[in-house]
């Protein structure tokens, strides 16, 4: 009966899929009013009708037996610069928490690398400062970063490509209820987009997750952070000096970041007038350049969760239905989300 069960994870399920009250009561036959008791544990539904829940939520009767997530699905004040609907919203979030515990079900057996990255406060130093000591710390060479996505993964950050089901989410940082430290990236995004969403959400993994923070510079702050740690002001700034076009496709190349963020770092340290950068505002729109620019950089794919999993399949010798089964999924969505897929290579055949 239902009065076992976790009414919380019960909103969960229904939010991750998008799913209203009304909509959800209306494909179990039941009234509005007999769910939402239901999803505040004020009424049991019967067996039959939680197979049908099951079934129509796409997740296993045992889902809804777990434990409610308590960590926050990033830092506070990432919601208020978000501007989507309520409902893309819930369905974001709460597909973050779903994957946060399948990932944690996974840590009874392994151990990520550790997390060392200190914390630092903003109101004592400047983000660029901070930006500094990071590239320090992890002993990052002067010049452009390779494989952002390897380093953090070598530092205890796990990195996770996802739909979040819309485009003005570019990522976010979190931490499990185990510990783990996760930047979800929105797989929607360009690879130089999700580059710059990697620098942006360690800013606010070291510089606002642990302390409090002025709502109004967060934002600001990790974007500060993100440029120093991308461009450091005292190698680039030469390189800003009139810029083009063809330069800002060399400038992409060398440094591995979007044309914009490049204009906005030259504007930010001077080498461009506030009228300047509007010109090259108004031209990456005429040129179509404001979703998608040319000279797509190379994709840099996280390696530590496909390896969790390779751990479980191969030394463990677990299945990946006794994994699903682990991390309450249906194969099919552990699957899509947890088994990395092949491309099928083309044979070429020559006509003779």
């Amino acid at each position: 009966m239902l009065n076992d069960i976790n009414p919380r994870m019960l909103v969960l399920a229904r939010e991750s899929r998008g799913l209203s009250q009304s909509e959800l009561s209306k494909r179990l036959n039941i009234s509005q009013g007999k769910l939402s008791k239901a999803e505040k544990g004020e009424q049991s539904i019967n067996d039959s009708i939680l197979v049908e829940l099951a079934n129509q939520l796409n997740y296993p009767e045992l889902f809804f037996y777990q434990q409610t997530p308590s960590s926050p699905v990033s830092h506070y004040y990432y919601r208020k610069r978000i501007t989507i609907s309520k409902k893309v919203m819930a369905k974001m979030e709460s597909t973050i928490k779903v994957f946060r515990n399948n990932i944690d079900s996974l840590m009874d057996s392994v151990e990520l690398p550790d997390f060392n990255i200190p914390t630092f406060d903003p109101s004592d130093d400047f983000p660029e400062e901070i930006a500094r000591k990071a590239r320090y710390l992890l002993k990052i060479p002067n010049g452009p970063i390779g494989n952002l996505t390897n380093i953090l993964e070598r530092n205890g950050i796990l990195i996770v490509k996802t739909d979040l089901f819309n485009e003005k989410t570019d990522g976010l940082s979190t931490i499990s209820d185990r510990g783990a430290h996760i930047i979800f990236l929105n797989e929607r995004m360009p690879n130089d987009r999700q580059r710059y969403s990697l620098a942006h959400e360690l800013g606010h993994m070291i510089m606002h997750f642990d302390i409090p923070s002025d709502s109004e510079k967060v934002e600001e702050e990790a974007d500060r952070f993100a440029s120093e740690f991308l461009m450091p002001e005292s190698e680039i700034k030469n390189s800003l000096r009139n810029l083009n076009f063809n330069k800002l496709g060399d400038l992409k190349r060398y440094w591995k970041v979007s044309m914009r963020s490049l204009v906005r770092r030259a504007k930010d340290l001077g080498m461009l007038t506030s009228q300047e950068y509007r010109n090259f505002q108004i031209n990456f729109s005429r040129r179509g350049m404001s979703k998608s620019e040319p000279i797509p950089l190379p994709e840099e794919k996280p390696y530590l969760l496909n390896q969790i999993v390779k751990l479980h399949l191969t030394e463990l010798e677990y299945s990946e239905d006794e994994l699903a089964r682990i991390v309450n999924l249906n194969l099919t969505e552990f699957r899509d989300r947890f088994i990395e897929k092949e491309i099928p290579k083309l044979k070429i055949l020559r006509d003779f």
